[in-house]
């Protein structure tokens, strides 16, 4: 991250900005459509590539949540930053995100200790009001009735923290892709950006679920749809909110004074 850069960023962060919940969405729509069969093809390989590797005991698991998920998505990233520069988007851009594959692991991994350490206190109160066991018997058995557990509604507001982090971290993998932090400042960079406007990213990551929810109604092709779209969605908020393109303005306006 140059100094320019990080002088802007903190700017944001001291001073707000503007969230444009709805124009983010239309300019994932529209960055998709630029190049929809490559966006289209790479959700497939994509789609297959976890898909083989959930057959791996154990050790696929772990290489899909720290490794592979992580540079797929920023492969997809990529792909929405190479259109929105209005540069021919060729395939193997998607699979740029290994590049940046040894701080996207330490940014996931990190995260979901994170996430995971502050569901221990709700994990707790489950567990002692009985409902993991009567989540287990239902997993085991669907057309039993074991016994519903008594289960305190203010334990719910534990949920809080897990959210927060959960959605406060999601740009982590931006900042390590598009500013070439390392993955703790990615995570706090992200954190003190969304913070700000933590509300309307929550609602956005609400709607972009509900993107991903039709196109699991529309099975295959939605998917295949769905999921490009929200990548790009993702890419246009943080293109837009971090300047990601001013500076490469900036510069090229220099470039033509002189």
């Amino acid at each position: 991250m140059t100094e320019s850069q990080r002088n802007r960023i903190n700017k944001l962060i001291d001073e707000g900005y503007e969230f444009e919940l709805g124009e983010y969405i239309s300019k994932g729509f529209g960055l998709f459509q630029k190049s929809a069969g490559n966006f289209i093809g790479f959700a497939f390989v994509a789609g297959m590539i976890i898909v083989a590797a959930s057959f791996i005991p154990i050790i696929g698991s772990l290489a899909s949540n720290l490794i592979l998920t992580p540079a797929l998505m920023v492969g997809g990233y990529l792909g929405a930053y190479t259109l929105h520069r209005d540069q021919p988007l060729e395939f193997g851009t998607f699979f740029k995100g290994f590049d940046y594959i040894g701080q996207l692991a330490l940014a996931a991994l990190v995260t979901n200790l994170i996430v995971f350490a502050c569901f221990i206190p709700l994990a707790a109160v489950l567990y002692m009001g009985g409902a993991l066991n009567f989540i287990w018997e239902l997993y085991l058995n669907p057309l039993a009735e074991p016994e519903i557990p008594n289960f305190p509604l203010w334990s719910l507001l534990l949920l809080a923290p897990v959210l927060y982090f959960s959605i406060a971290y999601s740009w982590s993998y931006h900042f390590i892709a598009f500013y070439k932090m390392e993955f703790w400042d990615a995570m706090e960079m992200s954190r003190k950006i969304i913070g700000k406007k933590w509300g309307m990213f929550f609602l956005f990551l609400i709607v972009l679920g509900l993107l991903a929810g039709l196109g699991f109604l529309l099975f295959f092709v939605g998917i295949l749809v769905a999921f490009p779209v929200l990548m790009c969605a993702s890419y246009a908020a943080f293109a837009d909110v971090t300047g990601l393109l001013e500076e490469e303005e900036d510069d090229l306006v220099d470039h033509l004074v002189n």
